[in-house]
This record gives structure tokens, sequence and C-alpha cells, in this order.
């Protein structure tokens, strides 16, 4: 059976499955550190000991991600879509219908590496980043408050891409590292349009959701290994007006804690159960979450970055995020 070796958010990942997504390759002689396995069967009838299940629900009333303790891991469903069993060193997929075979991307890019990271004791938020000046730097923002726009700017302008959507974060030595993601964007029609030239010959992210998936190199270029993170930025972007200001203020180590909560990749999930451990590890993966990102807090610098709507002022928030990197004290 033919394999394929990708890096990914810091692993060698060797799959059964080839992933649509653009990857980046790891090299032959690469370790795999994780394995990603993928069939066909149908869902066998649900574990008992339920951790988690999402309040949105699929047109059966189904709880459109459910989360079960194993007796080795975790199973992530997906009702009618797949399965997902997580373990140290594994992932194995159970497609239910060979026609959605285009959600093994969508669900193993997204929510089941986020919570694999998660339970590997890495930080996975909902956010962007980009190589800064040999540093990482770190776009955090609510669904509408303009990060991909921001990320996808930088990289336009000639930083390269550390991570899209989600941002693994993890502690080396009382310093944080952000590992590299993989190449692709998740864009608007009119963000590629500006950024990669234009829109056609891209797939949608889902057939229900107007975002296109756009390889990384359409844009800009791609960051392939963990850079030390020097700034977390809160991306609050207002109503463009009169006021074309940007300003950047720091944030207090206790609300920083607050926002690194909330913008975690999986927040509900992993506030929706406090017992189970992660892997390897001892107490709740609740109480090992709260310290990694404490850590994260004392270590990294936050700052809310706040600016106007609108494409012409994205030259003015580069200049300066530019000048708050430059600052005296600054990493």
């Amino acid at each position: 059976m033919r394999t394929y070796r990708y890096r990914l958010f810091g692993l060698c990942v060797e799959s059964d499955h080839r992933l649509q997504a653009p990857m980046t390759l790891a090299p032959p002689e690469a370790t795999p550190e994780l394995h990603f396995r993928c069939a066909l069967g149908t869902q066998p009838p649900a574990p008992p000991d339920l951790l988690y299940a999402s309040p949105e629900h699929n047109r059966l009333g189904e709880s459109v991600v459910q989360l079960y303790a194993m007796p080795h891991g975790v199973l992530m469903r997906f009702p009618r879509v797949a399965d997902f069993r997580l373990s140290p060193g594994e992932i194995d997929c159970r497609l239910a219908d060979p026609d959605l075979a285009f959600m093994i991307d969508i669900c193993l890019l997204g929510h089941v590496m986020a919570y694999y990271l998660e339970l590997s004791g890495v930080a996975a938020l909902h956010a962007g980043a980009v190589a800064w000046g040999g540093q990482a730097v770190l776009f955090a923002a609510d669904r509408t408050g303009g990060k991909s726009t921001l990320v996808a700017s930088a990289v336009a302008a000639g930083l390269a891409l550390l991570a899209d959507d989600i941002a693994a974060l993890e502690l080396r030595g009382g310093a944080v590292w952000c590992r590299p993601g993989f190449p692709q964007m998740k864009l608007t029609p009119e963000q590629a349009q500006r950024f990669a030239g234009g829109a056609e010959g891209f797939g949608l992210v889902h057939p229900s959701f107007a975002k296109l998936n756009v390889p990384a190199e359409r844009v800009g270029s791609l960051a392939t290994a963990p850079l030390p993170l020097a700034r977390i930025y809160l991306v609050e972007r207002r109503a463009e007006a009169a006021d074309a200001s940007v300003s950047i203020e720091p944030v207090a180590p206790g609300e920083a804690l607050i926002q690194l909560v909330r913008h975690s990749f999986l927040a509900e999930l992993l506030d929706g159960h406090a017992a189970h451990p992660g892997f390897g590890e001892t107490g709740s993966l609740h109480a090992q979450r709260f310290h990694r990102l404490a850590a994260l807090a004392r270590a990294v610098a936050v700052r809310r970055l706040c600016y106007p709507s609108g494409y012409q002022h994205l030259p003015a928030v580069h200049a300066a995020v530019r000048a708050d990197l430059a600052a005296p004290g600054a990493p």
C-alpha cells in the first residue's frame, strides 16, 4: 500500500490516504511521529462514555461533533460522516460515506488535529501567524475580526505564512515556539482576487460556504520551521470611519490569559469536559490546558491591535506592528 509523508504542525505524519489540501512533504529519512490511516466503514454504536456533544445539530438532530472516551484514547465522531480514533502516535479514520471523502481534510486539518495537539501538550489557538524577522507573530480574532485579511495581506507583502487558522504553540525552556501548519489559506473570493490575483480555479472549503482553499504559494511564501513567538495580537477591526488611526495597546497578563482561553480553536469542546487526561499526563486536560495557557501569557507579550476596516489601511497596520516589534524592550 502506498504511503505519504507530510510535515503538519511540527510532526512528521505518515498516511495511507493522500490529502487533497496542499501539504509540505516530509523528507524520506524523517521518522514518522504520527500515523494516519483511513478506511471505509459504517459507524458502530456510540461508546458509553460521552465526553462532549456540540450544541450545533445536523438535520437529524444529532450533535455535529461528538467526543467519547476510549480505553486507549478518544473517539471524535462526525455523525454519518466519519469517526476518528485518536491515541498517542495514531489517528484512525473510518469514513461512513464515500461521497463525503472531501470531509476527511476538513475534519482532520481542523477539529481532529487541534484536539490531538491539545492532548499532546501543544496549545492550538484559533489564529493566523506569520514569520516576521526570524520570529513568529500571531494574530487572533473573532470570526469577523479581520484575521484572514490581515494575515493574507502580510503574506502578500513579503512575510512567510506560518499558520492560517490554527496556530500550534509549545513551551520550550521558558520560550514559546509556533509550529508551522500547512500551506493553504481560506479566503473569500474578494480576498483571493486581491491577494492571489484571482478567484478562479480554487475549490470551496465546504460546499455550504463561500470561502476558497487557496495554496499559500499563490499569495506568497511559507515558513517551514518552528519559530520563537514574539507577539500575540488580539485583532479588533472597527467599522470604517473618519478615524483612520491604528492603535496597539498592551494587555495585562490576567486579561491575556482570558483571551487565550477564549481564542482556543476548540474552546467550547475543551471546556465541555474536565476530567479526561491528555496523552501520558496526569490530571485533567482542562487543568493542563489552563496551566499551559497561563505560562504562554506570562512568556509572550500580548497586545490589542485596533484598526479601521478597509484594504487601504492595511499598510498602516503593517507599519504599526513593525514599530511595535522594534520598540525598546521588544524580543
